[in-house]
């Protein structure tokens, strides 16, 4: 960045241009499209046109594709920007409030900005609805949304209307979010081949406006347009600072605790689930495109100095100057620039002033990270007890039914594979942390009557990495799975390596009200890596995950009714060969061909809670996450160092 040289401070050598990283413009899907303004439009959901975009699709009706997966996305960010828009006004409204009595008595003037912010977000959102039409937005269409999945179609469609470019820029909007996604890697490398086509011209369609006027703002660095600099750094930075503050409105949305807290532990359950979202706003938005950047907000401090120093505002270069050094107080550069402004006539020792927004925004952060290392270190409740941890070391893996018992072949059940203090653990996680339908594509992938919420490895991954969930938990899952692993190799004799494929935490929970006794199963007969036909053979062919080996079940509790896991010789449910009984430590394990084909009978009442492994010899389905877990491991314990 900028230094010092023998007559003047020098700025940021940049590696980049905005033509060779960003190729961000502003340009809405409306002005994009062709097909004119249809005014019934107005009134469906963002669900109901990706629903008629799709259909579109598999219909091969591409231009209403395109309409109706444009119009989707539009009427998506219109609802997003409306509730962070009702949630920021009602929360200033609230603020600015004249208080209903003058003297704050047990902290009643808390409770009176929550009930006004409250009335206020409530009255907002149904003139929201009023205004804009019914939205059906939930977690699962949200996350639809954020994921860029319209993307996945729109390419496709747009490709099919011979708008090449369109195609790539599409492609390309999805990658930002994924990208190391090989299908589409590959896809932009094939629209880039077509007449025409100039990945300089790629757009993202969900650019955030600070990206566009930041780059612009280095665009006119190189070109030394001091005022273009200025102009368009202040513009970003304003922007950047506003995007942040919706990011974290639009984390103060709805939280299911998973149990039934009192009054004040349930605001604190909430209040902390909302802050651990609100501390992911900073990394998201540091990202333009696929570049990541550690320091993007600090650097419009970097680069506005020199301009201001350069069109001979010193004043407006010395606020820059400390306001970067909040951020990186020991940045050698920016203090040797700090060192030579002081020593130029008529720049005063005030003017090193930090600016009102930065100032607030470290204020802010340093709170937030000081109470969150608080939480993260005083609420242990996850925590394993050092004398329960010393009744662990004492637990004895068991096999406690055979195959003979089971009455088939390559199957067992064991005991002795965790405590009851690591089951309530990963039952505590999955609580927090496991997402409606997470490992599969709906909710209720098996029966309607239950709900599957779960979470995979790789998730837990990215918690730890962010902060969000303590390391020695990953290490806890990855030392119980890996015994297991061992323990399996060793009772069936693999003498092959043998390799994770999938590791999945998760829980099955019967939906309130249904208490009778089911007919249908929780979890149909199938065997795990064949597809069953009628006449009873079992063919190795997609969808069915072919290259499973071995698979294991850890059950990690039995505080509900129904449940049972069972063996059977056919596809008929009464033709169970064996029942295992789910409790906290059971495992049961077995080939995964059809020699053990086996299903889950309906659960009843309750929560029923477990983690499902999969096993491989082919090492191009092993589990990857593993590798990068320890990685993540190995790198906080070289900062904790």
């Amino acid at each position: 960045m900028c230094g010092v040289t023998k007559n003047q401070p020098t700025c940021a050598q940049t590696n980049f241009s905005y033509r060779q990283y960003f190729s961000i413009l502003l340009i809405t899907f409306a002005t994009l499209t062709h097909v004119h303004c249809d005014q019934s439009n107005l009134t469906k959901s963002c669900v109901e046109l990706y629903e008629k975009g799709v259909e579109s699709y598999l219909d091969n009706k591409f231009p209403e594709c395109v309409y109706n997966l444009e119009n989707a996305v539009i009427k998506y960010h219109q609802y997003r920007r409306t509730l962070q828009n009702c949630r920021l006004a009602c929360r200033r409204e609230a603020e600015d409030a004249e208080p209903l009595y003058a003297v704050d008595v047990e902290n009643l003037k808390f409770f009176e900005k929550t009930i006004r912010n409250t009335l206020c977000v409530i009255k907002c959102k149904d003139k929201l609805l009023e205004d804009s039409g019914k939205f059906n937005i939930n977690e699962d269409i949200e996350n639809l949304f954020e994921m860029r999945k319209p993307y996945e179609y729109l390419h496709i469609c747009y490709f099919q209307m011979k708008e090449i470019q369109k195609a790539a820029s599409a492609v390309f909007t999805y990658l930002v979010t994924h990208p190391d996604h090989k299908t589409m890697l590959s896809t932009l490398k094939y629209y880039s081949s077509f007449d025409g086509v100039d990945l300089k011209d790629v757009i993202n369609f969900e650019a955030k406006d600070y990206a566009y006027l930041y780059s612009h703002g280095i665009d006119a660095y190189e070109a030394k347009d001091w005022k273009g600099v200025i102009d368009n750094m202040e513009e970003s930075l304003v922007d950047f600072l506003q995007a942040e503050e919706e990011c974290r409105a639009q984390c103060e949305g709805p939280f299911d605790h998973g149990w039934l807290p009192d009054f004040i532990p349930s605001i604190a359950n909430h209040f902390t689930f909302c802050l651990k979202c609100k501390s992911l706003c900073y990394s998201k938005l540091n990202s333009i495109n696929t570049e990541k950047y550690e320091d993007l907000l600090p650097s419009h401090y970097h680069y506005l100095q020199y301009a201001y120093y350069k069109v001979g505002n010193m004043r407006m270069a010395c606020e820059a100057v400390a306001s970067y050094l909040l951020f990186i107080p020991k940045d050698e550069t920016m203090l040797s620039n700090m060192e030579f402004y002081k020593k130029m006539p008529k720049v005063e020792k005030q003017y090193f002033k930090p600016r009102k927004e930065a100032l607030l925004y470290i204020e802010r952060l340093t709170y937030e990270k000081k109470l969150m290392k608080f939480i993260d270190k005083e609420f242990n409740f996850h925590t394993l007890k050092e004398e329960d941890s010393a009744k662990e070391t004492k637990l004895q893996f068991t096999v406690t039914k055979t195959a003979q018992d089971l009455k088939g072949t390559k199957r067992f059940v064991a005991g002795g594979i965790m405590s009851k203090n690591q089951c309530r653990t990963i039952i505590n996680i999955l609580r927090t942390f496991a997402k409606v339908g997470d490992g599969y594509d709906t909710a209720t992938p098996h029966t309607k009557n239950e709900i599957i919420e779960g979470i995979s490895m790789e998730r837990i991954i990215l918690l730890v990495h962010y902060g969000i969930l303590n390391s020695k938990y990953l290490e806890m899952l990855l030392e119980i799975t890996e015994e297991t692993k061992a323990n399996i190799e060793n009772y069936f004799n693999v003498e092959e390596p043998l390799y994770f494929s999938y590791t999945h935490f998760v829980c099955r929970t019967a939906i309130k009200g249904d208490l009778g006794n089911r007919s249908e199963l929780s979890h149909e007969i199938h065997a795990d890596n064949c597809n069953i036909y009628p006449d009873g053979v079992c063919e190795k062919e997609a969808p069915s995950y072919t290259w499973r080996d071995y698979s294991a079940i850890i059950y990690l509790n039995d505080d509900f009714l129904g449940g049972e896991f069972f063996f059977s010789s056919d596809m008929n449910p009464e033709s169970s060969q064996s029942t295992v009984h789910p409790s906290c430590g059971k495992m049961v394990a077995f080939s995964s061909g059809v020699e053990n084909l086996h299903g889950v009978k309906a659960v009843r009442r309750g929560t029923r809670c477990a983690i499902g492994l999969w096993f491989t010899f082919n090492p191009e389905y092993k589990e990857n996450y593993r590798d990068l877990a320890y990685d993540v491991i190995e790198n906080i314990r070289e900062k904790n160092a």
